[in-house]
């Protein structure tokens, strides 16, 4: 008898399990790029609506460049969320691939778009608040 070369069968119950991991990846890659939007939009929403704003009253109300920076923030932000989210996914998917998974702590994409959040709205609130002081 001549000895096979071929590795075990892989057990059932490891493929089901690799199965639901990426599941679980790709519903949270597809939040990630469903939060990415929200926030790509809400620029969007926050530059256009504050410019039609200002084409009706006119010069009765000087919108500061802020409406225009914070827009550009929240594009960027959601932008960044994308992509950090696909390169987690495919990072994931890679190591899913691998015939022993093993766990490795990785980055926290919520917590990052959270203290960039914050960041943002401290800035508004500091603007707004210097606005109303002047």
């Amino acid at each position: 008898m001549t000895a096979s070369h071929s590795s075990p069968p892989p057990k059932p119950k490891t493929e089901l399990a690799k199965e639901r991991n990426r599941l679980a990846a790709d519903r949270t890659i597809l939040s990630w790029i469903r939060s990415g939007l929200v926030l790509i939009s809400l620029g969007f929403g926050i530059d256009q609506a504050v410019n039609l704003l200002h084409a009706q009253v006119g010069d009765a109300i000087n919108p500061m460049r802020l409406s225009h920076v914070l827009g550009l923030l929240f594009v960027g932000l959601g932008i960044y969320a994308i992509m950090a989210a696909v390169v987690d996914y495919r990072g994931e998917l890679y190591r899913l691939d691998q015939p022993a998974y093993v766990y490795t702590p990785r980055y926290r994409l919520g917590e990052t778009i959270a203290i960039a959040l914050m960041a943002i709205a401290v800035l508004c609130f500091v603007s707004i608040g210097i606005r109303v002081i002047a």
